[in-house]
């Protein structure tokens, strides 16, 4: 996650034979599949309990979800660039040269570089016992990249229902403080 850039799920990047990057991380979305057939009964509670989590939104929190899913591509434009790739290599008109691939990849000051540093230090306290000793640590890792939706993701699902309100914000108020396009950033192929 760190190394190249990811920030979500689901992310990919592409790596040649040699070894070399030739795409950095880009949103992977495959085109979306036909739902698993299932009784009536189980597809009338499934549409019930989706109907219900919308209707517990409040407007904002119905356009914030609205808008950072605005640029998911499920059109399958993803999975046909890599099939030209597979198919074509280094010539697959999807291939970027080095420089672009520089260009194109995420930044990294130093802060990123901490955030890492605070995010695995919280994973090993959580894996160790230490939960609530690890919240500190995951906030730390967010608020140094905010734009890292991984680490907030990972925090909250982490954080034991007996710990209280332990993050000022859920992932929707804190997209719109962030930015939703940073959750799902437009495919650019």
């Amino acid at each position: 996650m760190e190394l190249f850039g990811f920030t979500n799920i689901p992310f990919g990047l592409w790596v040649d034979e040699r070894g070399v990057i030739v795409r950095p991380s880009d949103v992977a979305f495959g085109p979306r599949q036909a739902a698993p057939a299932v009784d009536e009964e189980s597809r009338r509670r499934q549409q019930e309990a989706a109907r219900a989590a919308r209707e517990r939104m409040t407007p904002e929190q119905r356009e914030t979800s609205q808008k950072m899913m605005a640029s998911v591509d499920r059109s399958g434009r993803y999975v046909d660039a890599v099939r030209d790739w597979a198919a074509n290599g280094a010539a697959s008109r999807y291939v970027l040269p080095a420089g672009e691939v520089v260009e194109r990849s995420r930044p990294r000051p130093v802060e990123f570089g901490l955030a890492a540093a605070e995010f695995e230090l919280a994973q090993y306290l959580h894996r160790a016992g230490f939960g609530l000793d690890a919240v500190p640590h995951f906030k730390q890792a967010h608020r140094l990249d905010p734009a890292n939706w991984s680490y907030l993701r990972q925090a909250l699902a982490l954080a034991g229902r007996d710990w209280g309100q332990v993050y000022e914000r859920d992932v929707l108020s804190e997209l719109a403080v962030v930015g939703t396009d940073t959750f799902y950033p437009p495919l650019d192929l």
